[in-house]
C-alpha cells in the first residue's frame, strides 16, 4: 500500500489521547459505606468486569475512528497489481492552446475556459500517483517541470490568452524533449499525450519522426459554435508624409471571413481629435476597403484606434496606429565647387524648412545630427569619410539627395552609389537628354500634380551621366530621358537616397531653374521626414527606431496608465533602437498606443496582435490524424467538442477511492462508541 498524501501519517500520534484519557478514567475510585460487605463484593465484582469490558471496547472504537479518519486525510492507494515488482509510473502531458483563436466562444463559453475545464475532469479521473506535464504557447520554462495533481491543477487556473502561435509539430518536439529530459521516455511508463486545440489550418503540421514509443495521443478538438470573424485586417495613409493643415487619407481594411453578407455593421474612428463613425457592408470571405478623410489641425503626436463592432473574437476588432505631425525638417546642404544658390532659393521660401549649409570639404559627423536631409550640391569629389558618413545616415532613417558636379570623380560617386543601392555612373551622355517621362505610380509624385499629362514644359538637359544597367531592384526611376536613361532615380533601404544623373550648373541646362526643380526639392524635403513606423505587430516587426537624442545609460520606457515595459536598446550613430522580437516582449506587451519616454514623452508607438488567428478555419478530423501521424505518432484516439452531447474526456482507469472507505469506517466507529456510551450503564 502506497500513500498520496503520507505527510498525514504523523497524525496517528493523536490515539495517545484517547488511550491517555482512558487510563486516567480506570484510576478514578468512589468509596461507598455499607454495614454489610459480602454482598456489595459480589456486586461490585460484576460490574468492574462490565465496566472493564464497556471501557475497552469504547477505546476500541475510538482509535479505530481515529486510525481511519487519518488514512481518509492520507489516501491509501495500492499499486497496479499487472506490474512486476516495480510499479509501471503514469505521467500524463497537455498542451492547453492559448492562441487568440481559443477566444471564440463554444458551447460552455470561451474555447480556453473549456479546455482547462476538460484537462481538470482528465486530472481529476487520473490515478493518484500520475504526474503531470503541462505546456501551452508560452513554452516557459514554468512549463518544463512535472507537476503533481495540486501543481496540475494550480497552473491550469493560472493558463490565459497569448498573443503567441507555435504549430502543432513545434509543440509535440518541444513538450517531448522535456519528457526526454526527464528521462520518462526511457523508463517503463504509461504516457498518455492530450492536445487541446481548435488545430488552425494557420499552425499546421510539418512532418518529422519523433520518439514516440509508449506515449497514446488523444487529440480533442474544440469547436466554436459561430465558424465566423470580422476583424480590421490593416491601415494605411495614401500620402506617406503629415503636415499641419493638409488632408490624411486613411485606408481601412476590413476582413469577414463568415459565410454571410452584413450589412450597416459599425466602425469607430478616433485619432486624436477626429472622431467618426461609419457604417459598412460586409460581403462573405471578401477584404473590403474603406477610407476616411481628415485635417490635422495641430502638430506632434497623434494616436488612434478604429474599431469594428463584433462580439465573437475580441482580439482583432481594434486596430491601433500613432504617427507624428512635424513642426519642421531639418535638411543640410552640402557646397562642393559646382555649387547652385537655386536650392538654398528654394528653401528658404518656406519656414517649413529649415536648410543648414557647409561646405562638403568641412562637414563633421557631429553636423548630420539631428538631420532629416543631406543634400550635396555641385560636388566633384568626394572623400571616403564623407561617403561614409552619408552611407551611415541612410543607415539610420535618413534621407539624401545628389547632385553632382561639372567633373565628378567617378570612384569617388560610385563608391557611394554602390552602397546605397543606385546605379553607378559611367560616361557622359550628350544626345537624346530630352525629359520624357515622370513616373506618376510612384509615391514621390503621389499627390504632387492634379491630373496626370504629358504635355508638361519638361526642362531641356545637355548632358548627362550614363546609368549602369542592372540596377538594384530596390531603385526606382523617377524621371526617364528620351534615350532611356534615368535622370532622377530613387533607392529606399533604411532611409532613402535620390540622385541626379547630371549637374546642376548651367553648363549642363536650365534644370535648376524650372518649377520643376523647386517641385523635387520640396518633395524630397516633405518625404525625409524622420518618422516612425505608423504601427508594429507584435512578434513581427524587431527593431523601432527613436530618433530623440537620450543619454546612453537612460532607460526608455514603452507605458501608458495601465502599463510600463522598458525594452532592450541597441544604437547605431544617434539612433536607438527598441527591440521588441524576444519571446518575453511577445508574452509582456499589449495591444495599444503607448508613450515612449524617458523623464519626458519623447514619441509614440502603436502596438497591433498579429492577426495570424483571425481567420478560424481548422483543420478536419482526417487531416489531424495525418498530422500526428506525420510526426510519429501510432496510437491515436481523437475526440472532438462541438455541442454539448459531444462532451467527453479520455477514459482512463481510475483506482478505488479507498479514502471514502476510510471516511464511512470513521463514522462507523464514531456511531458504535456512541452506542456503546449509552447501553453500557
Amino acid at each position: 500500500m502506497n500513500f498520496l498524501y503520507p505527510g498525514f501519517l504523523w497524525a496517528f500520534a493523536i490515539l495517545l489521547i484517547p488511550i491517555v484519557i482512558h487510563l486516567f478514567n480506570f484510576k478514578r475510585y468512589k468509596t461507598l459505606y455499607f454495614s454489610s460487605l459480602n454482598f456489595i463484593r459480589q456486586v461490585d465484582e460484576k460490574t468492574k468486569s462490565t465496566q472493564r469490558l464497556k471501557h475497552i471496547l469504547i477505546l476500541i472504537s475510538r482509535l479505530l475512528a481515529f486510525t481511519f479518519l487519518v488514512l481518509a486525510f492520507a489516501q491509501p492507494y495500492f499499486p497496479d497489481s499487472g506490474t512486476s515488482n516495480q510499479a509501471k509510473e503514469s505521467v500524463i502531458v497537455f498542451y492547453v492552446d492559448n492562441s487568440f483563436s481559443m477566444q471564440a466562444r463554444g458551447v460552455e463559453g470561451e474555447l480556453l475556459s473549456q479546455a482547462r475545464e476538460n484537462a481538470r475532469e482528465i486530472i481529476e479521473k487520473a490515478p493518484l500517483d500520475t504526474r503531470f506535464l503541462i505546456g501551452t504557447n508560452d513554452m516557459s520554462g514554468s512549463e518544463e517541470r512535472l507537476l503533481t495533481k495540486i501543481e496540475a491543477y494550480e497552473k491550469l487556473d493560472k493558463i490565459q490568452l497569448s498573443p503567441i502561435t507555435r504549430s502543432a509539430d513545434e509543440i509535440l518536439k518541444w513538450q517531448l524533449e522535456r519528457l526526454d529530459n526527464e528521462d520518462i521516455l526511457r523508463k517503463e511508463t504509461s504516457i498518455q499525450y492530450v492536445f487541446l486545440s481548435d488545430f488552425q489550418r494557420s499552425n499546421g503540421f510539418r512532418s518529422q519522426q519523433l520518439n514516440t514509443e509508449n506515449i497514446s495521443f488523444f487529440p480533442i478538438q474544440l469547436s466554436p459554435e459561430v465558424n465566423s470573424n470580422i476583424y480590421i485586417d490593416s491601415l494605411w495613409f495614401s500620402a506617406p508624409v503629415h503636415k499641419l493643415n493638409a488632408q490624411n487619407e486613411l485606408n481601412i481594411d476590413i476582413y469577414n471571413s463568415g459565410k454571410d453578407n452584413l450589412e450597416n455593421v459599425e466602425v469607430i474612428i478616433e485619432i486624436a481629435d477626429y472622431k467618426k463613425t461609419l457604417f459598412v457592408n460586409l460581403p462573405s470571405n471578401e477584404l473590403t476597403t474603406t477610407k476616411v478623410s481628415y485635417t490635422d489641425k495641430s502638430t506632434g503626436i497623434k494616436s488612434g484606434s478604429v474599431k469594428v463592432m463584433d462580439n465573437h473574437v475580441l482580439f482583432d476588432d481594434a486596430f491601433y496606429l500613432s504617427y507624428e505631425v512635424a513642426e519642421n525638417v531639418s535638411i543640410l546642404t552640402l557646397d562642393g565647387e559646382d555649387a547652385v544658390k537655386n536650392i538654398e532659393t528654394v528653401y528658404n521660401l518656406d519656414d517649413f524648412y529649415l536648410n543648414e549649409i557647409s561646405a562638403v570639404t568641412s562637414v563633421t559627423k557631429d553636423d548630420f545630427e539631428g538631420k532629416d536631409l543631406i543634400i550635396v550640391n555641385g560636388a566633384n569629389a568626394l572623400s571616403q569619410g564623407v561617403a561614409n558618413y552619408l552611407i551611415e545616415f541612410t543607415e539610420t532613417g535618413g534621407s539624401i539627395a545628389l547632385f553632382p558636379g561639372k567633373s565628378p570623380n567617378q570612384n569617388d560617386w560610385n563608391y557611394l552609389l554602390q552602397k546605397v543601392q543606385l546605379a553607378r555612373m559611367q560616361n557622359a551622355v550628350t544626345s537624346g537628354n530630352r525629359l520624357s517621362t515622370l513616373n506618376y505610380d510612384d509615391p514621390f509624385f503621389m499627390g504632387v500634380f492634379e491630373n496626370e499629362t504629358k504635355q508638361l514644359n519638361l526642362p531641356s538637359v545637355s548632358k548627362t551621366f550614363r546609368a549602369a544597367s542592372g540596377g538594384n531592384s530596390m531603385n526606382a526611376n523617377l524621371i526617364e530621358l528620351q534615350n532611356g536613361l534615368p535622370l532622377f532615380s530613387s533607392s529606399k533601404t533604411n532611409g532613402t537616397a535620390f540622385m541626379f544623373y547630371s549637374s546642376l550648373h548651367e553648363d549642363f541646362g536650365n534644370f535648376s531653374k524650372n518649377a520643376l526643380f523647386s517641385t523635387l526639392l520640396l518633395r524630397m524635403g516633405e518625404l525625409s521626414q524622420r518618422t516612425q513606423p505608423d504601427f508594429v505587430i507584435i512578434g513581427n516587426q524587431t527593431r523601432y527606431p527613436v530618433y530623440a537624442i537620450i543619454g546612453n545609460d537612460t532607460p526608455i520606457h514603452i507605458a501608458n496608465e495601465e502599463f510600463d515595459f522598458i525594452p532592450q536598446i541597441s544604437a547605431t550613430a544617434s539612433v536607438n533602437y527598441l527591440s521588441l522580437n524576444m519571446l518575453s516582449d511577445f508574452q509582456q506587451l499589449r495591444a495599444g498606443n503607448f508613450d515612449i519616454k524617458t523623464d519626458k514623452i519623447i514619441g509614440g508607438i502603436s502596438l497591433n496582435f498579429n492577426r495570424q488567428e483571425s481567420i478560424l478555419d481548422s483543420f478536419s478530423e482526417e487531416e489531424i490524424r495525418n498530422g500526428f501521424t506525420a510526426n510519429g505518432a501510432k496510437e491515436i484516439t481523437f475526440n472532438q467538442i462541438g455541442t454539448a452531447s459531444a462532451l467527453s474526456t479520455i477514459d482512463i482507469d481510475k483506482p478505488f477511492s479507498y479514502w471514502k472507505i476510510c471516511i464511512v469506517l470513521t463514522l462507523i466507529f464514531v456511531m458504535v462508541e456512541m452506542l456503546l456510551v449509552r447501553l453500557l450503564k
